[in-house]
């Protein structure tokens, strides 16, 4: 048994030693390492492009339904968080956890909120001023 690996294993690279080579190996030139890289190039930015059409194109096709959208979001935690939702005329706040969403209070009265979840009716310098004056009710 052993021989016959042996001999199997002789005649194997007598075979390669006789085989002619018929190609070198041709090394690696700057055309050739250019051309990679500028492929790469390509195909990198042409993901990037698909992926930033991607998003736009959710952001418009969900402007259109303005009956449900979120108003303010808050982080309370590492993962958790509470989310201000308009439904309608209604405003929900909710909890939001990786497990769960928990309704933590409908609003009687909605808050009046911009584009960027900054109440409308809230005048920072005076409340800024107000925490920074001594004596007065914060």
């Amino acid at each position: 048994m052993k021989y016959r690996i042996v001999l199997l294993l002789l005649s194997l690279s007598q075979t390669a030693i006789a085989a002619p080579l018929t190609q070198a190996n041709p090394g690696v030139d700057t055309g050739n390492l250019l051309q990679t890289i500028l492929g790469l190039g390509l195909v990198l930015l042409l993901i990037w492009g698909m992926a930033w059409l991607l998003k736009r194109s959710q952001q418009w096709h969900g402007s259109g339904q303005q009956q449900f959208r979120v108003v303010a979001a808050v982080a309370l935690g590492p993962r958790e968080k509470a989310v201000l939702l308009q439904v309608g005329e209604n405003q929900l706040l909710v909890g939001v956890t990786p497990q769960q969403v928990n309704l933590l209070q409908t609003l009687s009265a909605p808050l009046n909120m911009d584009k960027q979840g900054v109440a409308i009716n809230a005048n920072f310098a005076d409340k800024l001023r107000q925490y920074l004056q001594p004596g007065q009710e914060k």
